[in-house]
């Protein structure tokens, strides 16, 4: 599928980012630079806006630390099950590097379609190249988990 394929990508090069990452705790989001704007929409509720939320940011931060175990283990159990943790971080490598050296990053908004939740955040790197990013969750006996994720270079 071609969601969990980026999915698969995005969270093997959180992987890759967070156990090949050599910045600094300064090029890591914090707190005072991550905006987080609340837009639950019909189909996702404020609660289902703020945990899957959560979850994403979790991830994020997670590049900037040095556990590669830890980004991997936001994605879901399903996307565990069909990517090794080494698949996971040679796509982040390749193709998402922009994780491992994020400014900061805002979650926009949420729409829920079935049994998945889609997620539209925009990122800005150290270099001030800006990103939309759209994040799938799932969400199984209260517990959320990324199925997949895709990301392009927002023109502006």
């Amino acid at each position: 599928m071609p969601r969990h394929r980026v999915l698969a990508s995005l969270i093997l090069f959180s992987v890759v980012l967070t156990g090949c990452s050599s910045a600094s705790e300064e090029s890591e989001p914090t707190p005072s630079n991550v905006q987080n704007l609340i837009q639950p929409t019909p189909t996702c509720s404020t609660d289902e806006f703020t945990g899957g939320s959560d979850w994403i940011k979790g991830q994020l931060k997670a590049f900037g630390d040095t556990d590669p175990e830890k980004a991997y283990s936001f994605a879901s159990d399903e996307f565990r099950a069909a990517n090794t943790i080494q698949d996971f971080a040679a796509v982040i490598v390749s193709q998402y590097s922009m994780l491992l050296d994020l400014k900061e990053y805002q979650v926009l908004s949420c729409e829920k379609s079935a049994e998945l939740f889609t997620f539209q955040v925009k990122l800005t790197d150290n270099q001030e190249s800006t990103y939309s990013m759209e994040y799938v969750l799932s969400l199984n006996n209260n517990q959320w988990g990324v199925e997949g994720a895709s990301v392009s270079l927002k023109v502006e």
